[in-house]
């Protein structure tokens, strides 16, 4: 009995690690991150080819985690979320290290940010086992929530690239399911009909050259700590 209740104990200890997610994108930062730890009966993040929650489209189009970890705060089968935004934003080069606690009960971890300079691109990890994992490397691709058009206006996007205040909906028009994101295409190039708020803090539309990446958009190395 002692025995049993000693391999139940350990069964159930926590195993502390740390999860370095870094930016390999040119002039894509990315946002403060979502953050949770839970088992299989919590909702996926999201699933290729359908519809993004409502609380996933706000990331992937304004950077705020917020609404993403409320909603895990009132789901089943979550330990822990949290917003993470030490050092926010990250640029090309730089690392989030994010600390959490899994055991066998709570096995998975689900993270993601936003690409700012960006209408709608988001990267994460969606339920990946964390748990009895010693070291692990992921590359992730850039992901398209598909509640935004791809329309590449300062007016919609709230990164560096552009002035502030570019936080307006392209939400008609949008693909409506995840999928891979195309990259940015630069598709108002030589356009001269587009207003000052449209155009890129530079006074220029945003270009291919300039934001555009080849997947992966980041590298994850998951690693246990004790």
């Amino acid at each position: 009995m002692i025995a049993l209740l000693l391999f139940a104990a350990q069964a159930s200890a926590s195993r502390q690690y740390m999860i370095s997610i870094t930016n390999a994108a040119f002039q894509q930062p990315f946002s403060g991150f979502f953050v949770a730890v839970h088992n299989s009966a919590a909702p996926p993040l999201y699933v290729l080819g359908e519809a993004a929650s409502e609380e996933l489209a706000i990331l992937a189009e304004d950077g705020d985690p917020m609404p993403l970890v409320q909603a895990y705060n009132a789901s089943k089968g979550v330990r822990e979320t949290f917003a993470f935004t030490e050092g926010a934003p990250y640029f090309a080069g730089d690392t989030a290290n994010i600390i959490v606690d899994v055991n066998s009960r709570y096995p998975y971890v689900s993270l993601a940010t936003m690409a700012i300079n960006t209408n709608d691109c988001f990267l994460g990890l969606n339920a990946v086992r964390v748990f009895k994992t010693y070291t692990e490397v992921i590359d992730l691709p850039g992901l398209d929530s598909g509640t935004e058009a791809n329309n590449e206006l300062c007016t919609h996007i709230p990164g560096p690239a552009c002035n502030p205040g570019g936080n307006l909906r392209a939400n008609k028009t949008a693909e409506g399911v995840v999928h891979v994101h195309r990259g940015f295409i630069g598709i108002n190039e030589g356009n001269e009909d587009l207003t000052e708020e449209e155009l890129g803090a530079n006074g220029q539309p945003l270009s291919s050259a300039g934001y555009t990446w080849l997947n992966p958009i980041a590298r994850v190395v998951i690693k246990k700590m004790k």
